[in-house]
């Protein structure tokens, strides 16, 4: 399924039941509108519609490793179980990224950049964190 989250921390899920050739092709620009987003991506279900992973493979919007730990650490807010969720990233995406990341630049409502930092941390070396060349 695509997702987007927008800036307001609202995700949007397009499913499989999307008629295509009613409506045409769906991307991640034209969920949103072309408006500024979080992060967007593939959401992977499994059994009994539950969640199993979620990536950043927006060919628009072209998530990166701060997109992440955005959405880690909104979930971890929330209390979600985030591990048992596999979080799937980019193959060059790495711990390294976070160190590199210059966080305090990011001036997004509700994300503090040490939370963020951590997040990035702790999301790189989950044990459900999966890197994907293809993403």
């Amino acid at each position: 399924h695509m997702y987007m989250w927008d800036l307001n921390e609202t995700f949007y899920m397009v499913d499989n039941t999307w008629d295509q050739e009613k409506y045409g092709v769906v991307k991640h620009s034209g969920v949103v509108a072309g408006q500024p987003a979080l992060s967007g991506g593939k959401a992977y279900f499994g059994e009994h519609g539950a969640i199993w992973g979620i990536n950043f493979s927006s060919g628009h919007y072209r998530p990166d490793i701060q997109a992440a730990a955005m959405m880690y650490q909104w979930m971890k807010d929330r209390g979600f179980n985030l591990t048992a969720l596999h979080w799937v990233g980019r193959e060059s995406w790495s711990t390294k990224d976070c160190w590199d990341t210059d966080w305090k630049s990011i001036e997004i409502p509700g994300f503090n950049a040490t939370a963020l930092n951590q997040s990035c941390h702790e999301v790189t070396v989950s044990p459900t964190w999966i890197l994907k060349q293809d993403v």
